[in-house]
């Protein structure tokens, strides 16, 4: 049974979230990735974890006007990782908020953010991942 609150009537109010702190995922990345990992290893292994937050520092790019993501998941058995959730953000989006965050349900599973595209004079990009 998950921990959960207790009210002052001994009912429970709802379950407690354990988050960890923010670890580099990936970085510093200069351009797209050309094919998927091999293994589980490259991946972030939620185990005990439902959700995943993935922030994106875009800030030491320069001219950057695209970039798209895209969620991959480990099948173990099939030994290797699946296309999940994508994400593009555009030049006007990334000029606003050059640091943006995602947040994707994993249930327990080995997850690795992709690289699809960036349209960048110069590309640097460091993903950080926080698992709740």
């Amino acid at each position: 049974m998950p921990d959960v609150r207790i009210d002052s009537q001994g009912v429970p109010k709802a379950p407690v979230y354990e988050t960890t702190t923010p670890i580099l995922h990936r970085g510093p990345i200069t351009a797209p990735d050309v094919a998927d990992p091999t293994g589980p290893e490259a991946g972030v292994d939620c185990a005990g974890y439902r959700m995943v937050r993935f922030d994106l520092d875009t800030t030491g790019s320069v001219g950057l006007t695209a970039l798209e993501v895209r969620l991959l998941v480990w099948n173990e058995a099939a030994g290797r990782f699946f296309g999940g959730a994508g994400r593009r953000f555009e030049g006007e989006e990334l000029a606003q908020n050059p640091c943006p965050s995602l947040e994707a349900e994993v249930r327990g599973a080995v997850v690795f953010l992709k690289v699809v595209d960036a349209q960048a004079h110069s590309l640097s990009l460091r993903i950080y991942a926080s698992l709740s």
